[in-house]
């Protein structure tokens, strides 16, 4: 059987109302030498037949059953059995636009780059306007580049951008020896995703918004959604454990002040019942960066919210947080 050109790993959960618009994203891309692998985790709901019925329509798509492992497990799931030279990722509630495979293919034969990233418009709903892309302007680098040795890095801006793994294609043989994701975690992304591109020796870009992501409320202010926040320790531990372990070089600095921001963003959003206990999760995160000394790389301004909440208290951290 021919090789795949690009794998497209997409992790079910629970979308019944939304796959079919992701779906028919991806059976209607213009680069048609594909495999689209959907790993149906655990769903309760239709989710995992609607997959079944397209897989009937579509021989490139392979539909893998198993149980809830979330996100990271089923990306895992994916990478494992995925055949193509390159792997992408888009998640079930979320589409991406017919060119999206081709141009990034495009980009990575043309570069050699281990890594391409594209744009993303974030929208609720079908009916989006496309904005300007401006990731070229924000980077504003030469490609393909190595983040760990540029000597101006990207502006911390950027953080969201450059953590999520949905608007990358990899290639294949980087993807399974360093992007693998933590199971049954929530904020999975960004450690797998902070690794591999510090691995990586070529990353280039597609300045277009090439992929829609889906606004929704699953982390909106509630007891049982909230709870999930505090996975950010665990997932902040491995990023930790991965700066001991990896040659991060100048790439270190923005990826400790994203930690630190990303904390800082989720302490003043947390439900007031769980924030004295985040704060004191977060305190002892920020205790371990200044043990190893990483806290000296992070922005200036989140170097110091830091310093204050290491040395002072729960009111003033929820002042300081605030700034």
């Amino acid at each position: 059987m021919k090789q795949p050109f690009v794998s497209i790993i997409v992790p079910v959960y629970n979308v019944e109302n939304y796959i079919s618009d992701c779906l028919n994203s991806l059976i209607n891309q213009t680069l048609k030498n594909i495999e689209i692998i959907l790993v149906d985790d655990g769903s309760s709901d239709s989710s995992g037949k609607i997959c079944d019925n397209y897989a009937k329509k579509d021989k490139r798509i392979v539909v893998i059953h198993q149980k809830n492992k979330k996100q990271g497990g089923a990306r895992n799931t994916g990478i494992e059995i995925a055949r193509g030279k390159y792997i992408t990722f888009v998640d079930s509630d979320d589409w991406v636009k017919n060119d999206f495979a081709e141009k990034l293919y495009n980009k990575a034969i043309q570069t050699n780059a281990d890594i391409v990233i594209c744009d993303y418009q974030r929208t609720k709903g079908k009916n989006v306007k496309i904005g300007k892309s401006k990731i070229e302007a924000e980077l504003l680098l030469d490609e393909p580049f190595d983040l760990k040795k540029l000597v101006n890095q990207p502006s911390r801006r950027m953080s969201f951008f450059f953590v999520v793994c949905w608007n990358k294609l990899f290639k294949k043989n980087i993807a399974k020896k360093y992007l693998y994701f933590p199971e049954n975690l929530s904020f999975e992304d960004s450690a797998p995703v902070l690794r591999t591109l510090v691995m990586a020796k070529k990353i280039a870009v597609v300045d277009e918004k090439l992929y829609f992501y889906r606004i929704s409320n699953s982390f909106s202010t509630t007891h049982s959604k909230d709870i999930r926040k505090f996975d950010l320790f665990k997932v902040q531990d491995i990023i930790i454990n991965d700066l001991k372990n990896f040659d991060f070089g100048n790439f270190k600095s923005l990826s400790i002040t994203f930690m630190i921001k990303d904390l800082f963003k989720n302490f003043r959003t947390i439900e007031p019942s769980l924030r004295l206990n985040f704060y004191h999760e977060m305190k002892n995160t920020f205790k371990r960066l200044q043990q190893y000394n990483y806290l000296k790389f992070a922005d200036r301004k989140y170097r110091l919210k830091s310093w204050f909440v290491i040395n002072t208290n729960y009111p003033i951290s929820c002042l300081i947080s605030k700034i």
